[in-house]
């Protein structure tokens, strides 16, 4: 029964925890044991760990424990919004446990993908696999549980372990995702733990370490992995390193979601791969898709990647200063080189805000999007520009969050688009204006996250999906979502059905309560 890491002790608690949720049911309990099933089955018959009498005897006893726990929960009222919060929290805590995942039992993994060295928490329980960037804003949140915290520093070092192995954090540890990174976040996971635990031996290797992932983003030399100069020396663009076969792959997979309009057989070859080769960047991004680039990616200098960059520099400014280091590069010169640069192309003083610039064409982007709330959340904007931008949060700004993109005539919707709101987008724009003094609408956003997560965990809309078999589905209260449409706080299954819960989702929602509690003034 102990097969797939729970102890004695945290099956107490789990239960302990679940007698007051309500909204959890039969139903829930039975999609649950699915996943402990695919976890149990997969972990264990194929590394043949585990004989069948166990797996029976498992079923048996954590459905009696279950059928027990239902009928504790059937009096309680669905709508007690005192236990709220307490219910969303205690789900996250669970699902936590039951996606983390032991490196060293990994044997179904094979040639698809890289197994990292250290334990770690992968998206959800049924998707085993890594993101890059997606593991910083699920760091932000186990940094604020202590009994979870190790766990952020074991995702850190995994990600600083295939910087030392691949020369890059890939966008996955998925075969498919070795090909392209994600935007820059390691150098601030590695400032998160180590303002936690203080360790000066492990911020010196970690440093190391992180020169060489920023060598990766800014290297031009014939020899660099992938290609990331621009026309405006000093600013860099989202690349990718995939072959000829992988961008065909990519052009069909475009192709099939309507992304692109020519038949893979009714195209030359070259203009396949050029056309393929920006999408490829752009799934770089983290927005796979979006219409900041036109579906040219390559020829885009993108914000939030360059506030990013600029974030390593004070960084790894603090940080030489923190180990007492000589003859480091003079981090804070390039630090404001890149602060004036971004100033000088990507400020946007017509539409006061940050916006991708378009090198090639030498214009701003038709479409503006919330990355313009990056350059506060890594305090590169001047305090006129934060009061700029934060004059244009309506375009943004809806009844339930912040949407990805402002509104536009286009007439294809992609997945990081208008209404999409995600969580990454909630957490920047809010430590953005936080920064800037601007708490008050900080606060207002991150209340609207929580909202919305809380809204759709008791009554989850749209309440009927189709799945990809085309069967009609129906949702059950008491999880967590991927992601939202900000207009109407529905869950968005643009493109796909929005998965169940992602560590980014909880890692967010935990970082907004505990803002709130900070900055919410008390009657």
């Amino acid at each position: 029964m102990f097969c797939i890491g729970f102890s004695q002790k945290n099956i107490i608690h789990f239960y302990k925890k679940n007698c007051k949720l309500a909204t959890i049911t039969i139903t829930r309990y039975v999609q649950k044991l699915n996943r402990i099933f695919f976890n149990t089955v997969i972990t264990n018959y194929q590394c043949s760990k585990m004989k069948k009498l166990h797996f029976l005897l498992f079923i048996t006893l954590y459905s009696a424990t279950l059928a027990i726990d239902a009928k504790t929960n059937q009096n309680v009222s669905v709508n007690n919004k005192a236990t709220l919060q307490q219910e969303i929290y205690d789900h996250i805590i669970r699902e936590w446990h039951t996606s983390k995942i032991d490196s060293s039992k990994i044997c179904w993994l094979g040639s698809n993908g890289i197994i990292p060295p250290k334990p770690y928490f992968t998206v959800n329980s049924e998707h085993k696999l890594i993101y890059y960037w997606d593991s910083y804003f699920t760091n932000i949140g186990l940094l604020l549980i202590d009994s979870l915290a190790i766990n952020a520093k074991n995702a850190t070092d995994n990600l600083l372990w295939f910087v030392d192995t691949l020369g890059f954090v890939p966008n996955s540890n998925m075969t498919w995702g070795m090909n392209r990174s994600q935007p820059p976040f390691l150098a601030m996971m590695v400032d998160d733990v180590y303002r936690k635990y203080k360790d000066k031996k492990w911020l010196a290797s970690a440093y190391e370490t992180l020169k060489k992932e920023y060598h990766f983003w800014t290297d031009t030399s014939a020899t660099a992995i992938e290609n990331h100069p621009t026309a405006v020396p000093g600013l860099q663009r989202f690349s990718n390193h995939g072959t000829d076969e992988e961008l065909a792959t990519l052009y069909e997979h475009c192709y099939e979601r309507g992304l692109v309009a020519y038949h893979p057989d009714s195209i030359s070859h070259e203009l396949k791969m050029k056309i393929a080769t920006h999408f490829a960047s752009e799934a770089a991004t983290g927005m796979d898709f979006t219409p900041r680039f036109e579906g040219r990616c390559n020829d885009y200098i993108p914000v939030e990647l360059n506030s990013n960059l600029y974030r390593y520099e004070i960084l790894f400014a603090k940080m030489v200063k923190e180990l007492g280091l000589k003859n480091e590069p003079n981090w804070t010169k390039a630090a404001k080189k890149r602060r004036k640069l971004m100033s000088n192309y990507l400020w946007n003083k017509e539409r006061g805000m940050f916006m991708d610039y378009d090198y090639v064409n030498k214009r701003f982007s038709p479409v503006a999007s919330v990355v313009c709330y990056y350059p506060l959340t890594v305090g590169l904007a001047t305090r006129k520009q934060a009061a700029r931008s934060v004059k244009n949060l309506p375009l943004f700004e809806f009844a339930y969050g912040v949407s990805v993109c402002e509104k536009s005539e286009q007439k294809h919707r992609y997945q990081w688009d208008f209404p999409a709101g995600w969580p990454p987008m909630f957490s920047q724009t809010i430590e953005g204006l936080n920064k800037y003094g601007y708490k008050t609408d900080a606060a207002r956003i991150a209340q609207k996250y929580v909202n919305l997560l809380a809204k759709n965990f008791e009554q989850p809309l749209p309440i009927q999906y189709n799945s990809k078999k085309g069967e009609l589905k129906t949702r059950i209260p008491g999880y967590i979502y991927e992601k939202y449409i900000v207009t109407t706080g529905e869950i968005n299954d643009n493109e796909y059905n929005a998965r169940e819960f992602l560590g980014w989702t909880a890692g967010v929602y935990i970082w907004c309560m505990e803002y709130l509690k900070k900055n919410t003034p008390k009657n």
